[in-house]
């Protein structure tokens, strides 16, 4: 959901993503774009920008037209969550990123290995703490 009245939705397999504006009963298409294919992992919002795992590569796309406005390569198929205005993104293998939401580019503040193994679930955050797991592991870190 994107504030007051757009819903982006996205997925892989050759969908890609769109967004829609609903005005009442109208719906009416914003834009499709292939710059963000979501594997299992959604996209979340942040002051104009979408930031969001492109098959295996961390990407911002713009939230007028779609457009691609820089994408990172390494992380795998990731997942991430914001929290204010920083990204905090698990890659696949483990590690935990914080970098900031930024539509300027990859500004990584820091990372550590957080899980050995393959790690799917986006991380959680309560109280100050940062969750993740995969399916042999569960690690906590406080912020």
């Amino acid at each position: 959901f994107i504030p007051p009245d757009k819903i982006f939705v996205s997925a892989n397999n050759g969908v890609g993503g769109f967004m829609v504006k609903v005005t009442g009963q109208v719906v009416e298409e914003v834009f499709n774009t292939s710059a963000m294919k979501n594997d299992w992992s959604s996209s979340v919002y942040h002051d104009g920008h979408i930031y969001g795992f492109h098959l295996a590569s961390l990407q911002c796309i713009s939230v007028e037209d779609g457009k691609r406005l820089w994408g990172k390569r390494g992380l795998g198929k990731g997942s991430l969550i914001l929290i204010g205005d920083k990204l905090l993104a698990l890659s696949d293998l483990g590690v935990l990123t914080m970098l900031e939401a930024s539509p300027e580019g990859y500004i990584e503040m820091g990372s550590v290995e957080a899980i050995e193994g393959r790690s799917w679930t986006a991380p959680s955050y309560a109280n100050g703490r940062i969750y993740v797991r995969n399916h042999t592991q569960m690690a906590c870190f406080e912020l």
